[in-house]
C-alpha cells in the first residue's frame, strides 16, 4: 500500500513539474573554459563498422569518399546542446561563454551562474559556498590522465620513469596534471614534475625530445597534429576519476532541475540529441549525479601533492584548469 502511494506521489510530482511554465527569467549557464574544443568525428566510427565498410570496398576509396565535416567551435557545440535542452524542457537557457578561467571562477564564487559544467576541483571549491549541487555527469566515462613518451624510444614502462623529470600542463589542470601525479604518488613512483603552459606544449616538447615523458589526456592527444600523434604513444593510463559535474545553484527550483535531468538522460536515446554529444566529449550520454560522487576529491591533498614544486617557476596558479 505504501509502495502504491509512493508511486502515485512520484507520478503526480512529475506531472505537476512538467505543467509548471518555465520561469520568466532565463537561467544563465557557464562552461569551464578548460573544456577542450570539439574534434572531427568522421574517423571515429566503431572499428567493427569501419571493418564492414572496408570489406565492401577498397580502404583507400573509403577514406577518399568520406563526407566532409564542419566541426563546430566550442561555443557553437555547447550552444547547440543548450538550445536542444531548452527545446525539450521549455526552460530558457542563456549560455555565456568565456575564455578566462579567472573570470569563470570568480563568477562561480559569486553564484552568478544558475547552471554550470565544471571540473571536479571546481566542484569541490564551490560546493559549500555558494552551494552548487551536482545534477548530472557523463555516464561510464571517467577522467583519466596518461603518460606519453616518444614512440620507438627507450622508455616502455612506468618504472623506467622513477626520478625522471616529466612535463605537466599546469599545477591544477585536473585530468592532465592532478590525476596522473596523484596516481603516481599512490604507486610510489617518485618523479620530478615540470609545469608548462599547456597540454599542447607538453606534447610538442616531448616529441622534440626536450622531456623524456609528459602527461596529458586522450582528448588532448587527439587534438594534436598527425605528426605529433605519430611521434608519441601512451605507456600508462591512470585509474578513473569521477568526471566533470553539471551543477545547479541552490536557487534553481526542484522542478526545473528535474526537467533538465530527464532531458539530459534522454539525449543519448534521441538522434538529434545523440549527434550533439561527441562534440562535447560525451560518449555514453548523461546520468543523474549526486554530490557524494565527488567525495574522492577530498582525499587529494593538493598541498602535499604540489609541495615538491615550490622551487619551480610557474605562473600564479588558479583554482582549476
Amino acid at each position: 500500500m505504501h509502495a502504491l502511494k509512493l508511486s502515485l506521489l512520484c507520478t503526480l510530482i512529475g506531472i505537476v513539474g512538467y505543467s509548471i511554465p518555465a520561469t520568466a527569467e532565463p537561467f544563465i549557464v557557464g562552461v569551464a573554459p578548460s573544456i577542450p574544443s570539439p574534434l572531427p568525428q568522421i574517423n571515429k566510427e566503431p572499428y567493427g563498422t569501419l571493418k564492414k565498410r572496408i570489406a565492401r570496398k577498397d580502404a583507400s576509396t573509403v577514406s577518399k569518399t568520406a563526407p566532409s565535416e564542419i566541426v563546430p567551435s566550442k561555443t557553437q557545440a555547447w550552444q547547440a546542446v543548450f538550445d536542444y535542452l531548452s527545446n525539450k524542457t521549455g526552460l530558457e537557457l542563456t549560455f555565456e561563454p568565456t575564455n578566462s578561467q579567472l573570470d569563470f571562477e570568480l563568477k562561480l564564487a559569486k553564484g552568478y551562474y544558475d547552471l554550470a559544467y565544471i571540473n571536479p576541483l571546481q566542484f569541490a571549491a564551490f560546493h559549500d559556498y555558494p552551494g552548487y549541487k551536482a545534477i548530472a555527469k557523463r555516464k561510464a566515462q571517467p577522467l583519466r590522465g596518461m603518460i606519453f613518451v616518444k614512440r620507438h624510444g627507450a622508455i616502455t614502462t612506468l618504472s623506467q620513469l622513477r626520478a625522471a623529470t616529466i612535463a605537466f600542463p599546469g599545477l591544477l589542470n585536473f585530468p592532465a596534471s592532478v590525476v596522473p601525479r596523484e596516481s603516481l604518488q599512490r604507486l610510489n613512483v617518485d618523479i620530478n614534475p615540470r609545469f608548462l603552459s599547456s597540454e599542447k606544449k607538453v606534447f610538442h616538447e616531448v616529441a622534440k625530445g626536450n622531456f623524456i615523458a609528459g602527461a596529458g589526456t586522450q582528448a588532448g592527444f587527439q587534438a594534436q597534429s598527425q605528426g605529433i600523434q605519430n611521434a608519441l604513444h601512451a605507456i600508462w593510463k591512470s585509474p578513473g576519476f569521477t568526471p566533470h559535474a553539471f551543477v545547479a545553484h541552490p536557487r534553481i527550483p526542484f522542478f526545473s532541475i528535474n526537467k533538465l535531468q530527464r532531458a539530459m538522460i534522454k539525449m543519448n536515446k534521441r538522434d538529434k540529441g545523440k549527434a550533439l554529444l561527441p562534440y562535447i566529449f560525451v560518449e555514453n550520454g548523461f546520468e543523474v549525479a549526486r554530490d557524494s560522487d565527488w567525495d574522492e576529491i577530498n582525499l587529494i591533498d593538493l598541498n602535499t601533492l604540489n609541495g615538491a614544486t615550490k622551487k619551480v617557476q610557474v605562473p600564479e596558479p588558479k583554482i582549476g584548469m
